[in-house]
Order: C-alpha cells, then structure tokens, then sequence
C-alpha cells in the first residue's frame, strides 16, 4: 500500500514539476513577445497569460471560452478576412448568416438564462437548441439543419484556434434533416416559349427575359449574372476568370439563343437588375408565357415570413435559382456529368444531383423512350432462319 501511495506521489509530482515547466516556458515567451511590441508588462499582466494557460475564463465576453463572444469575434474578423477558396472577401450575404444563427444562440441563451461555452456545445445541447428552434420557433428543418451546419462550422474554427470543445460536435449525430427540396424548373419546350414571347412593348420585361435566358442557357447564379458585363465575350463562348462564389475560371459555349440575343442587341448584353427586380419581373413573364398550372412547390408566406409547402401556380414559384436548376436539368442524361459540372462548377457529383430536377412524367418519357429504341434496335436485327 504506501509503495503504491508512494508511486501515485511521484507520478503527482512528475506531472505538477512539467506543467510547472510547460507554464514557465510559457510566461517566458509571451514576455518577449509582448515586451517587444510595447506591451505594459505588470502584475494584471501576469495574471491574464496564467489564465490563458489553463485556459479559465478571465469573465464572460471572454471569446476563447464562451460561445456568443467568439462568434461575434469571428463576424468582426470575417468583414477583413479573405476567403481562401475564392480570393475575396467574405461577401455580405455570408456575414448575414453568420449573424442569423448568432441571433438564435442569443435568444437561447436569454431562454435558457445561461452564457454557454464553446465547450457547451454537445449532443445535450443539440437537442435543447433543435427542440427550441422547430417548436418555439417554428423553424422548418432545412432552416433548422443550415443553423446547426453554421455552429457545426464556428465550433470547428474553435478547435483549430485551440480552444476547449467537445468531441460530441463530431458526432454523426449532430446534425439535423433538412426538408426534402421542392424546387420547380423549366423544361426545354417552356424555355422556348419564353424565348419566343413578343415584350418589345415593354422594354423592362424584355430587357429582364433577354437576360433571364442568358441565365437558363449559362446556368450562371444571380451572383454572376448581375456581374455579367464583365465576362469576356467571342463569338462562341463566355469567359469567366473567377466565379463570385467558388472562384473558378469557366467556359461556356453560346447557346443560339444567346447568339440570338446579343444580336438582336447589336452585341451589347441586357441591362443587369437587382436581384429583388430579377425575381420578381421573372414571375411576370412566366405568367405571361401561360405557366400557370397549379404544382406543389414551398412559397413564402409574407405574414410569417416563412416558406410554406402547398399548391401554387408555376409562375409564383419561379426565382434567379431556378436558371441553375434549368441549366442541369436539361443537360442531364444528354451528356456526361462531369462536362455539365465543369459550368455549373460543382465538386462532387453527390453535390450536383441535388440539382436535378426530372418531374416523374418525364421519367416516364425516358423510359417508354429508351424501350422504344430497344425495340427498333431487336427488330433491325436480320432474323436467322433455321434450315431443316
């Protein structure tokens, strides 16, 4: 017994003697290196790097321990950061979710009456915090599960500053399922008829369909679209040195519809509109083109200001997103994926066919089709006869 109480002091004190050591070594360093930047080197000094080592809570704004000081952190550092996938800055549209989901972990912990940690962040918490967002807050679960990715994502940029956090965020459980996407495109026959629409008349809604078929025939997102005077146009292909979101370079050949369109313009482009405008002169001329069969589709309520699953007219549902979607659609099975995700700019296949969007009447199509071909191709065949 006292040999082992014996061995139990020694490893005590063997573990003490180095994290002394580690602290010392430590202490020695930030000296320099804050003695050399001018730093006001004192007792409050030396507490604070002491604190810092053994990673205690110096109070609550104290951004390396708890959650909402480091996101706010983080927002502020993002607005000079640059993104290192694309080369630029973080965009605008970024930073607002980063500001969302920072928004539902404060209303939490006001509900909660608690200033969470970093370390907080668990399976345990996941569940509070996905029950509150679904039943307090409504939230549908692709809202739900894009809140959790983005705390998913500000835990992980924890651990890499070396801050305390649980494994639990690691686990395949901490996620959430999103809602199935219901979005609608437009097939070849109905981009065709917008093509087709006479809007000389009305110089807005002509110069929004010449730049929406622009947008249906590039696959481009809206991010680009609106940026579209300053791709390199030839004779038969749009250049693009760096996308806005992925930073990619791009070529795309011209669709005869394109062709059609800048001649008509004697070579120049349309005029790009806001996003809000695109969307919403997009819906008119849909209406126009006769889209307006009822389909099920997710439309914003503008009384809760939420998505909500129903029967809509086509057109209703129309947005910029569905150019993108068109795009893969129609190009899919036509020809191989990887030459449709060299434009739409996809990384993984998995990623692309989300996008894809075959209504079941034309998987119907395909398949009366392709037995059809069978058909022919068994009764071209010479038939061998059998000699008795």
């Amino acid at each position: 017994m006292q040999n082992l109480k014996s061995l139990v002091d020694k490893e005590t004190k063997e573990h003490y003697r180095s994290k002394i050591e580690a602290l010392k070594e430590d202490i020695i360093k930030r000296f320099n290196d804050d003695y050399s930047t001018g730093k006001i080197i004192n007792s409050k000094w030396l507490k604070s790097v002491i604190s810092e080592f053994y990673n205690r809570p110096t109070g609550e704004d104290d951004y390396r321990i708890f959650l909402v000081p480091f996101i706010d952190n983080f927002i502020n550092e993002s607005e000079h950061r640059i993104n290192p996938k694309t080369g630029k800055k973080i965009s605008f549209r970024t930073i607002q979710k980063y500001k969302t989901t920072l928004g539902q972990i404060k209303d939490f912990e006001e509900l909660e009456k608690s200033k969470f940690k970093i370390a907080d962040v668990n399976l345990s918490f996941h569940k509070k915090f996905t029950t509150y967002l679904k039943l307090d807050r409504n939230y549908s679960n692709t809202m739900i599960e894009k809140i959790i990715s983005q705390l998913k994502a500000f835990v992980k940029e924890a651990k890499e500053k070396g801050y305390d956090y649980s494994l639990e965020v690691e686990s395949s459980k901490f996620t959430f399922r999103r809602d199935e996407t219901i979005e609608t495109y437009l097939n070849e026959d109905e981009i065709n008829k917008v093509f087709e629409l006479d809007l000389s008349a009305n110089e807005r809604l002509n110069n929004t369909k010449d730049l929406f078929i622009i947008g249906l025939r590039t696959g481009l997102r809206i991010s680009d679209l609106k940026r579209i005077h300053q791709f390199l146009f030839t004779d038969d292909v749009i250049i693009i040195s760096a996308t806005e979101k992925t930073g990619a370079t791009v070529q795309i050949p011209l669709h005869p519809q394109v062709k059609e369109v800048l001649k008509k313009r004697g070579g120049k482009l349309p005029k790009v509109i806001s996003e809000q405008k695109f969307n919403n002169y997009i819906k008119e001329i849909c209406k126009e083109a006769g889209f307006t069969e009822k389909i099920i589709g997710n439309k914003r309520n503008p009384k809760t200001n939420r998505k909500e699953k129903g029967y809509y007219p086509k057109y209703q549902l129309v947005s910029s997103h569905i150019c993108r979607r068109s795009f893969a659609t129609n190009l899919y099975g036509k020809i191989d994926d990887r030459t449709i995700m060299q434009v739409t700019t996809h990384k993984s296949v998995k990623q692309f066919h989300k996008y894809i969007r075959t209504s079941q009447t034309e998987y119907v199509e395909r398949l009366a089709t392709f037995w059809e071909q069978q058909d022919e191709l068994i009764n071209s065949k010479p038939q061998l006869k059998v000699s008795r």
